[in-house]
């Protein structure tokens, strides 16, 4: 009788090609969700009330404004999903138009304001504003504004 194998025993042989694949495609995934995650976050010292009434804000879909800070308490500009827009009066008409697009598009969209601490006022008022235009140019009763802060104790 002859033999199964005329050459004798199989030797089994792994093949790394599509493990490399793999860790590759994992690298590249987890980099684009990183690019992602730091559109929104602009390294800046939130404020940090006292008392906190502070929450942890509920999920759903969002457009995140940065007052980005400037020297003095000023502001350079607004940023919003990547966009710059300029603190003068042609900047904050551009950004009460890309938050309108964006409400008629998402109506239960949250608009969510991150400005440094050392900011002045001033310059946050009118995201405050730019918001409530939109929302309503948008054909919504109200527009759902959240002020961000540092985490800290909880409210009761």
């Amino acid at each position: 009788m002859r033999s199964i194998h005329q050459r004798g025993p199989v030797r089994a042989q792994a093949s790394l090609t599509p493990m490399i694949d793999v860790v590759f495609l994992l690298v590249v995934f987890f980099v684009a969700v990183s690019q992602l995650v730091d559109r929104d976050r602009i390294d800046m010292d939130l404020p940090s009330p006292s008392p906190s009434a502070a929450h942890h804000p509920e999920e759903g879909p969002r457009a995140v404004v940065n007052v980005l800070p400037g020297p003095g308490g000023s502001s350079l500009g607004y940023q919003v999903d990547g966009i710059v827009f300029t603190p003068d009066a042609v900047g904050q008409t551009d950004l009460l138009e890309h938050l309108q697009l964006r409400l008629s598009t998402t109506p239960e969209l949250f608009v969510n304001i991150r400005a440094d601490s050392g900011t002045a006022w001033g310059w946050v008022a009118p995201v405050l504003g730019a918001a409530r235009n939109a929302a309503s140019m948008a054909g919504q009763p109200a527009a759902r504004v959240r002020l961000t802060v540092q985490p800290g104790a909880q409210s009761q």
